[in-house]
């Protein structure tokens, strides 16, 4: 997801506020996302999708909360272990996809 965020806070953000837009234009210049967003958020609207984009404190809070949660997982070593064969396979699966 994407955080709201006055424009002149992009420079802060270094385009996480627009993640959803990045994901979906990788190579789009940073500086046209905010544009971008203007096209993508009507259309998820139109077709019922969810575009989940909290407030700036709101999203700080969650970005902080999620990286201590993974940094917690990291320690633990089946949960670590469990993530990685996650990632693995996912990569394996992307590496010898067909079609």
């Amino acid at each position: 997801h994407g955080v709201d965020c006055p424009e002149w806070l992009d420079w802060l953000h270094c385009v996480v506020q627009f993640q959803i837009e990045h994901h979906l234009f990788p190579r789009l210049p940073r500086h046209n996302l905010r544009e971008a967003r203007k096209l993508v958020k009507p259309f998820c609207k139109k077709h019922g999708i969810t575009y989940y984009e909290p407030g700036f404190l709101r999203g700080n809070i969650e970005m902080i909360a999620k990286l201590r949660q993974v940094a917690l997982d990291s320690r633990d070593p089946k949960k670590f272990s469990e993530a990685a064969c996650q990632i693995n396979g996912a990569i394996w699966s992307g590496l010898n996809a067909h079609g």
